[in-house]
């Protein structure tokens, strides 16, 4: 039976909560859906232990059984914010066990632990921002009762179907460039260089360092993720790209990470028909891609023959840092389908 929800334990993470929710996030997960599969522990441990931006997790915890019934989680990631490094959280994963959800009061399960994040993680001193890629379903629950601040809704798409081009030869057109195009192992220093080099033309996004991008992608159990890199002759990164075949189910190349010197419209060129290739030759039919219409590789991804479509998902934001307005963040505001979690 479950008890009041004013009773319930609010609290942040502890040594020995993971299995606890686990268990609540595979059966609230598995709720009329005959397909779930069950998250295993290793996939938890990398989404949350392992990440190197740390953990932002709290839980309701039922008095006496210790039975964990709610959760509210962020993944924090280190972003770069106008000069400085700053610590930021994507929501994702917010659960309730069926017993305590009783609509969305103000004192229910779920509203109680998102209160306690938000109380504890929601001020400059822990994040400067917190975001949200909600689907359609949860983008109004976000807005209404979180305060979720729309960004982009919906989110844009730039696509390349496959099926309706016989060749692509407008990919990368007239781009001579000086380098090549490598598949990346394991991330070096060299994206640590590549980032400090580009930092200053990305005033607001994650950082996406080597650490960031080993752990997102290559170290990621819940997708085979493939890297490429453009490098100039000196062996340093001009840009890089990091795709995932059969994003969602359907043979369509994601195109997760894109992460370009702006002012090198060869490398785009160059990586996008790289891309287009990889994904004739894996029997994708569509190759889909996310950047901010307010950056300059929106326009030029559009130039090497990709269009546009709305995105089932929208981008919303929780503002912490004073000194960030609504107005200066959709205009300098870098993101990619990388930063969400739909892995």
């Amino acid at each position: 039976m479950p008890v009041p929800s004013e009773e319930l334990v609010v609290r942040a993470y502890r040594e020995g909560d993971a299995q606890k929710i686990l268990d609540l996030f595979n059966e609230v997960f598995a709720e009329g859906d005959a397909d779930f599969h069950a998250r295993s522990m290793d996939i938890w441990r990398w989404e949350f232990l392992d990440n190197p931006a740390g953990m932002q997790v709290v839980v309701a915890e039922e008095p006496g059984s210790g039975r964990i019934v709610a959760q509210y989680a962020c993944l924090p990631a280190r972003a770069h914010l106008r000069g400085r490094i700053v610590s930021i959280g994507q929501g994702i994963d917010s659960i309730v066990h069926r017993e305590y959800r009783r609509g969305l009061k103000r004192q229910g399960a779920f509203l109680r632990t998102a209160q306690y994040y938000f109380d504890h993680f929601g001020v400059p001193a822990r994040n400067a921002w917190g975001y949200g890629f909600p689907n359609q379903r949860a983008y109004g629950i976000g807005v209404k009762l979180l305060k979720y601040v729309p960004i982009a809704a919906p989110v844009p798409t730039l696509f390349r179907n496959l099926f309706q081009h016989a060749h692509d030869a407008e990919v990368g057109a007239g781009r001579a460039h000086d380098g090549e195009i490598v598949e990346v192992q394991r991330f070096d220093a060299r994206a640590d260089r590549f980032w400090t080099r580009l930092a200053t033309a990305y005033p607001m996004a994650i950082r996406r360092d080597a650490a960031y991008l080993n752990w997102r992608y290559l170290d990621n159990p819940l997708a085979r993720y493939v890297a490429f890199a453009f490098v100039e002759r000196g062996g340093e990164y001009r840009g890089i790209a990091i795709v995932r075949p059969h994003w969602t189910g359907p043979p369509i190349l994601a195109v997760q990470e894109w992460f370009v010197d702006p002012h090198a419209p060869e490398v785009t060129g160059a990586l996008l028909a790289h891309v287009t290739r990889f994904a004739r030759a894996t029997g994708q039919h569509r190759i889909e891609l996310w950047v901010p219409e307010a950056h300059p590789q929106f326009r030029a991804v559009r130039d090497n023959g990709f269009g546009v479509e709305p995105s089932l998902f929208n981008l919303c934001i929780k503002i912490y840092e004073p000194t960030l307005d609504v107005e200066w963040v959709k205009a300098n505001w870098y993101w990619t389908i990388g930063d969400s979690d739909v892995f």
